[in-house]
């Protein structure tokens, strides 16, 4: 529906993270919910590595209508924004709980439901057949005081529910030679095989790190998974790592909506959350059967090939096995056959292209190996809400604005290759 002539436009304010995957997450879901809304402006100001500090002169308080904040627990900066804002409702995006209660002002907050990250993780080791189970807190004073206790006592418990226990390595030191030191003699004497989840990717890194370290073979004898599927962390470990996906641009929409129902006076929930997407299985939870590592090499295989045109019957051949076992194996690791992945894979590197490169709109559906491209631009948009064009502008505007689209230089084609050897 369309604002009137004499309707005031919504200035809406978001502050994003940008150091962080997370916060780039949330800030998608923003964009994703205004970009199919009229009458909203966005205006985003974030911080990231090179900006350790929000700038104060940088941030417009003038005819701001709502605020969305996704500065994780660090209230340091809002508490200022908001006494110069102080009848300007707010929702506070992936924060703990208890923090929509920062002032008498309007405002909510959605936080992660980490009973569903933790019951995820511990469904996968136990799937696996574990019966000894750990789990690995973070190094952050802050963290082990809000979300990662959350995370150790859902994992516990979700564990206790199949008759197990899990052992629990809460780091006691604050130098990080003597912590490791300690992590590793936890990690040894840990009865094996044994299951692990860790409170985030990069954690699950240095548990991975001693591992090797130690000669304890990964995941032979333990198994690891992370949370936040970290691909530049996850998809570059050796082993590569397994990762709960949580939902940080479901998280970001269901902010924006919040707001707005709470702009439009209408009835909101003062805290609600948020869950996970989908646990991405790679090689640190291998089970002893093979069948998992058969369908983690297989989706690798289709991480390399999915740019082009390819048959079924490809990947089984590469692995020499049958079309219907890979088919099994893949759909029972991962939950979703190996054509509904491909489509992942594919709408994935279509927003990738679409945000990073100059390739035209009309060739991203042939540069990701779609056989027909208005059935492909027409799934897209059913999957984010936007056409490829809006998506192109909106991305641009948040996360290319300090450097150009670089120049798309298309994968070789197969007869490249043979040439190149």
């Amino acid at each position: 529906m369309k604002p009137r002539k004499d309707q005031r436009r919504r200035r809406i304010l978001l502050l994003a993270d940008f150091a962080y995957a997370s916060g780039k997450a949330v800030a998608s879901g923003v964009i994703r919910f205004v970009s199919s809304h009229s009458g909203i402006d966005l205006l985003i100001h974030g911080r990231t590595s090179e900006m350790p500090k929000m700038l104060e002169r940088l941030v417009p308080t003038s005819r701001i209508d709502g605020i969305i904040s996704c500065f994780g627990n660090d209230m340091n900066f809002m508490h200022g924004l908001l006494e110069s804002l102080p009848r300007v409702p707010v929702v506070f995006a992936s924060v703990g709980r208890g923090v929509a209660s920062v002032s008498a002002r309007r405002s909510a907050a959605i936080f992660c439901d980490h009973a569903a990250v933790a019951g995820a993780a511990a469904d996968l080791l136990v799937r696996h057949g574990l019966s000894n189970f750990g789990y690995v807190g973070s190094r952050y004073e802050k963290a082990v005081a809000t979300w990662d206790a959350e995370r150790r006592d859902a994992f516990c418990s979700a564990i206790a529910k199949h008759g197990l226990r899990a052992t629990v390595y809460s780091p006691s030191s604050a130098d990080a030679d003597d912590e490791l030191t300690s992590l590793s003699s936890w990690l040894r004497a840990l009865p094996k095989p044994c299951g692990i989840l860790v409170s985030d990717d990069m954690r699950a890194m240095h548990v991975l790190n001693v591992c090797h370290a130690d000669g304890i073979a990964v995941p032979e004898q333990i198994q690891v998974v992370g949370v936040d599927n970290e691909e530049w962390i996850c998809c570059n470990t050796s082993p590569t790592l397994s990762s709960v996906e949580v939902d940080f641009e479901g998280c970001g929409q269901q902010a924006a909506e919040t707001l707005l129902a709470m702009l439009e006076g209408r009835k909101c929930a003062h805290e609600a959350s948020f869950g996970i997407r989908r646990v991405m299985q790679r090689m640190s939870t291998t089970d002893m059967h093979g069948s998992v590592n058969r369908a983690v090499m297989a989706r690798e295989w289709l991480l390399a090939n999915c740019c082009r045109r390819i048959e079924g019957s490809e990947a089984a051949a590469a692995l020499g096995c049958s079309v219907r076992t890979l088919q099994l194996s893949y759909k029972s690791v991962f939950g979703l056959t190996m054509q509904q992945d491909l489509i992942d894979m594919r709408l994935e590197h279509a927003r990738r292209l679409l945000s990073d490169t100059d390739v035209p709109v009309c060739r991203v559906p042939e540069c990701c190996g779609a056989k027909a491209a208005s059935h492909f631009m027409r799934l897209f948009k059913t999957r984010t809400g936007m056409t490829m064009l809006q998506y192109r502008h909106a991305k641009c505007a948040v996360h290319n604005a300090h450097r150009p689209l670089r120049r798309y230089r298309p994968p070789p084609s197969a007869e490249q290759r043979a040439n190149s050897r």
